[in-house]
């Protein structure tokens, strides 16, 4: 049985309150991790069982060393135990030596922040052999090769922690990794993650993150621009609610979303007016508070809406969610600052077009936001099809992802249009030839699901809540098409179908699916349950047809909003 956040209590929006709440997130971790890694849970994961224990020790650190000395003595008392025998090469808790791209360079970025950040809380309360481990282990990380991606910040932070305890470094390491963060940049404040990287959530909870932290660290400003730019572009990615759009890989670590705008108050960086950052973050942990996503003994589970490891990367396992603990960097802002002071404004409709990011986002006057998406999938991300390649994408009604299996209930394909060639299997899109964006924020992007046919598709949202596709299939084979609206919540809902047209309400949210062209049949799917990120079990309006060879126009018109 789950539980939500609430379980901690109602949410405290202000500075103490938040320190409240980073502090009972991380010691239900932390009381676990500090048993040892026999007492870790064994879940899915392509690391070992000792990195993946590391991860539930440490990950609580990035929102504990935000909240400093208000996290009582007790729990900095058992980390730094645990850490101790962590750090030891001769203990049987040994988190391992390093080789190249190793998952424990992530999590020696979390506990040299801690260092960097709180050294009296931490640092010391080890003894001499421990402080000693502690350098060596973290001199050890620094020198390693890391993952050619956002993974380049994890030595320059384990830098800071280095300096924080008066250890000896080569700087020039550091300034090589910084060097390379800067070829990742495409303009605008947007980075790509990596060579062949997509631009995602690691821009916010990543790159920027860290980039302002550094900044406050050491007064090196190169990224701060790049990161005040990105934030002007990403006030488009939340919903008035507080939702932010599920978009990209990691969403298992969940309101780790809204980590920017707290950054922008740790390095006191105004790149939105303050009320709006302070809006966007606290907005965000409230929309989480009420999801049931803690066990019975209050942990984070691994999933998104609800507890389901189907739905995550290869990498995520239990200790991984707690880097949503990001999210409480803004309490690195005194309580006098105008994040915690001001009073937090309400985001407008608009639109926002980022080239870059191959995505438009559109807020619309109720508040809530959808992407259209260019961008091609991750082939070595597990789900990566679903998590980068759907057509578009809704902060109200999430997104699914499709598994192995026989008809549209397999393929679940709200926000996007699936292809088959018997009726039976199907496919969506995955890369893109092409894609462009006009002044309007008409998204149009080219795909090619079989060397014989091409997808010219075309997608326009506006801010009533509808948005349209356009598709050109130009196909030299009989394809059958299935192309769905937004999935809703399967309990309680209600249903009206017509030859053209499907309506379904559940929970006071409504989806529609219009067929403007008229030349296919509306219907409704049952996706299979567990594959939808925000409810275990969902329905979803579909347009459905058949092509012979020769080109065709699909054009549709979808809808979701609060009844």
């Amino acid at each position: 049985m789950t539980t939500p956040l609430r379980a901690f209590g109602p949410l405290d929006q202000t500075r103490t309150g938040w320190q409240m709440a980073a502090t009972a997130l991380a010691r239900p971790a932390t009381a676990l991790a500090a048993e040892g890694p026999d007492a870790m849970p064994v879940t899915m994961s392509n690391h070992t069982h000792a990195e993946n224990w590391f991860e539930l020790l440490t990950r609580p650190l990035w929102g504990l060393a935000a909240a400093g000395d208000a996290a009582p003595a007790d729990l900095w008392d058992a980390l730094a135990a645990a850490l101790a025998r962590a750090l030891d090469p001769a203990d049987d808790w040994y988190a391992g030596d390093f080789g190249d791209a190793d998952q424990r360079c992530v999590e020696a970025a979390a506990l040299a922040w801690a260092l960097a950040t709180v050294p009296e809380l931490l640092w010391d309360r080890f003894g001499p052999k421990a402080k000693d481990d502690a350098v060596a282990w973290l001199s050890q990380s620094y020198k390693t090769g890391v993952v050619d991606n956002n993974w380049h910040w994890f030595p320059v932070f384990v830098g800071h922690g280095l300096d924080a305890v008066g250890a000896h470094r080569d700087p020039s390491i550091a300034a090589a990794h910084l060097d390379r963060i800067g070829e990742f940049h495409l303009g605008g404040g947007v980075f790509k993650d990596g060579p062949q990287g997509r631009v995602d959530y690691y821009n916010p909870f990543a790159f920027h993150t860290y980039a302002l932290l550094h900044y406050r660290a050491c007064g090196d400003d190169r990224f701060v621009e790049p990161a005040a730019d990105f934030a002007r572009t990403f006030r488009s990615w939340f919903a008035a609610d507080g939702a932010a759009v599920p978009y990209g890989r990691s969403m298992g670590y969940r309101f780790a979303q809204g980590s920017l705008w707290g950054a922008l108050a740790a390095a006191d960086v105004e790149a939105v007016p303050w009320a709006e950052a302070a809006g966007f973050s606290r907005r965000l942990l409230q929309w989480w508070w009420d999801k049931p996503i803690l066990t019975p003994d209050h942990r984070l589970t691994v999933g998104y809406g609800y507890p389901n490891d189907a739905l995550v990367e290869q990498y995520l396992t239990a200790g991984s969610p707690w880097w949503a603990a990001k999210l409480f960097t803004g309490l690195l802002a005194p309580a006098d600052h105008p994040y915690w002071l001001e009073e937090p404004a309400v985001p407008e409709p608009g639109t926002d077009a980022n080239p870059a990011a191959a995505a438009v986002h559109v807020r619309d006057s109720g508040g809530n936001v959808t992407r259209l998406n260019g961008q091609s999938w991750r082939s070595k991300m597990r789900g990566g099809k679903d998590t980068y390649a759907r057509l578009a994408y809704s902060s109200l009604t999430g997104f699914s992802h499709a598994v192995d299996g026989p008809g549209l209930e397999a393929a679940a394909p709200d926000g996007t249009l699936v292809l088959s060639e018997d009726g039976v299997h199907w496919r969506g899109r995955e890369d893109a030839e092409s894609c462009a964006i006009d002044w309007s924020g008409r998204l149009t992007v080219v795909w090619r699901p079989w060397e014989d046919v091409t997808v010219t598709s075309e997608l326009h949202a506006s801010e009533d809540g509808w948005h349209t596709r356009t598709h050109v299939v130009d196909t030299a084979r009989t394809l059958h098409t299935g192309e769905g609206g937004w999935c809703v919540p399967r309990d309680g809902h209600e249903a009206a179908v017509a030859n053209d047209r499907v309506a379904v309400v559940s929970r006071g949210i409504r989806s529609e699916a219009l067929d403007d062209a008229g030349n296919r049949e509306a219907r409704l799917v049952w996706p299979m349950p567990g594959t939808h990120m925000y409810w275990p079990a969902t329905v979803l309006p579909v347009l459905t047809g058949v092509l012979e060879p020769g080109r065709h126009v699909y054009r549709a018109r979808f809808y979701a909003g609060r009844e």
